[in-house]
């Protein structure tokens, strides 16, 4: 098989969304096609499609014969990081996300600010993160850092999902004013 057409028959959203549809039908064999309703369920089928490649021992890469129906069980597949607690650098993070994408997650929810610290740069109110991240000069996130994490997740069909906690969990905020 040298190539795997693809068929969306609804209409192309832009953000993924909790109703999202995720499912698909994936033919391989002699008249390969992927359909799926939305571009969601064609990021998983061919998800799914990858991982049924395989290299035969004359080195070509070839995909068994199969028929697979398939669509999520759950609406919500997520993972939560708490990166105000520990902090971790972007590629760390996007890093996770194409770890999810590979296993059909679709949310990432990003606890980003709590008591231990705000590493979130606001634009607004810097004192917040100058006196209340672990580090103002290199443990902290921008704007445009955050804006890059849900732009991937997005490409990944993934709802990035950040948590600034509150009116709870704030003694990191008081540090600044």
């Amino acid at each position: 098989m040298s190539m795997l057409p693809v068929m969306i028959t609804g209409a192309c959203e832009d953000m993924p969304s909790l109703d999202m549809k995720e499912g698909y039908v994936l033919d391989v064999g002699p008249h390969p096609m992927l359909n799926a309703s939305s571009v969601w369920g064609v990021l998983r089928g061919l998800e799914t499609f990858s991982q049924l490649i395989w290299e035969d021992p004359t080195g070509q890469m070839v995909a068994n014969q199969t028929h697979i129906i398939d669509e999520p069980r759950y609406a919500h597949r997520g993972v939560l990081l708490d990166t105000a607690r520990h902090f971790l650098p972007v590629n760390v993070i996007l890093e996770n996300l194409e770890a999810m994408s590979y296993n059909k997650f679709n949310v990432f929810h990003w606890h980003i600010v709590d008591a231990q610290s705000f590493p979130y740069v606001s634009t607004v109110y810097p004192n917040l993160h100058l006196k209340g991240s672990y580090s103002s000069m290199n443990l902290v996130y921008t704007p445009e850092m955050i804006a890059e994490v849900i732009e991937f997740g997005r490409l990944r069909g993934i709802r990035v999902v950040p948590e600034f906690d509150t009116p709870g969990h704030t003694y990191s905020w008081g540090l600044g004013y």
